[in-house]
């Protein structure tokens, strides 16, 4: 599959490294006014053209696919005029601001017949998997709460001015950055939900920026959960599942990037057990998966009402978090 990647920062960078070692890939563009200097290297070995102007790329035939790595804000029109301009579309998260905005885009993508991907590639970890199936498969029994904190202090030596620290396209602390994959999650397993309750605080970063993010959801399914997420502290990630007939802790070691093990620890049927999971390049999974749909294999995994309530409940929190914690309902 022939793709442009638009936005040439750090995580436009990570993906241009992952899908150079895919045979299912070619790179031909990279968009950036200002790449940084190891896209711009990283490009030229891979004789990847680096231009400032996106619709050089839109109108190149030979372009099957736009992949947008660009500040959240931007999401939605580039989506509008990639589709507009024939092309599937790979959006990292958020996939747009509002929910108005993921209606938008998926409601263009599917007039369109065009396949949108979503940078959710947390689903493919294999410990998340193994999670899903005891989820479904009933192992676990009724779904009581669901519990996940997902915390790094990489942002504390990002310069004031970086966009990753602006509300207008970063609110609710770290909730872009890393909560939007920890409510993705919540979703998939249990549905959408039907109230919310967040706040934020700061105690470490100047404003604008937000310390952490801390959220109580209760979902349309009766199940409960709890979000924390915290901008100044070392890594550390945990996702509890509790059910009736059982319970499901993983302990994650490190950031995705890093490719450390999880830890899995099951509670059920009067006995436990532990299982250690490699961690694998989900990011390529998860490009392979969009790239095997737009060829029409099987279906992508996320549905457009799975991405459409993921921003509905982002947009609650944002809310919420802005009225003091005041509850939302959706």
């Amino acid at each position: 599959m022939k793709i442009a990647v638009v936005g040439l920062g750090w995580w436009g960078t990570q993906i241009i490294a992952c899908l150079s070692k895919s045979a299912r890939f070619k790179i031909l563009y990279g968009v950036d006014p200002n790449p940084t200097a190891e896209a711009a290297a990283l490009a030229m070995k891979a004789q990847i053209k680096i231009t400032a102007d996106l619709a050089e790329v839109l109108n190149d035939p030979a372009v099957e696919g736009v992949v947008l790595a660009t500040p959240h804000a931007m999401h939605e029109e580039q989506i509008i005029v990639s589709v507009g301009a024939g092309k599937n579309v790979f959006c990292e998260k958020p996939l747009t601001m509002t929910v108005r905005g993921a209606e938008r885009v998926v409601g263009a993508c599917g007039k369109a017949g065009k396949v949108l991907g979503i940078g959710h590639e947390r689903r493919w970890e294999p410990g998340f998997e193994e999670l899903r199936g005891l989820i479904k498969s009933g192992a676990l029994g009724r779904i009581l709460h669901m519990d996940a904190n997902v915390s790094h202090d990489l942002f504390t030596r990002l310069d004031a001015s970086n966009w990753r620290l602006d509300p207008t396209h970063a609110p609710a602390g770290m909730m872009t950055a890393v909560g939007i994959h920890l409510t993705d999650l919540f979703i998939d397993f249990v549905g959408p939900a039907r109230e919310v309750r967040a706040q934020t605080a700061r105690m470490v970063f100047q404003p604008p920026a937000e310390d952490f993010i801390c959220a109580s959801f209760e979902f349309k399914s009766g199940t409960r959960a709890t979000l924390t997420s915290l901008s100044a502290t070392p890594f550390y990630g945990r996702f509890t599942v509790f059910g009736d007939e059982g319970w499901v802790e993983l302990v994650h070691e490190a950031n995705v990037d890093k490719y450390k093990p999880t830890i899995l620890t099951h509670q059920g049927g009067g006995t436990r057990r532990t299982v250690v999971h490699d961690a694998i390049d989900t990011v390529t999974l998860n490009f392979e998966a969009w790239a095997d749909a737009v060829a029409g294999g099987v279906p992508y995994r996320f549905t457009g009402d799975q991405l459409i309530e993921n921003i509905r409940l982002f947009e609650a929190i944002v809310k919420s978090s802005r009225q003091g914690g005041a509850a939302i309902t959706l």
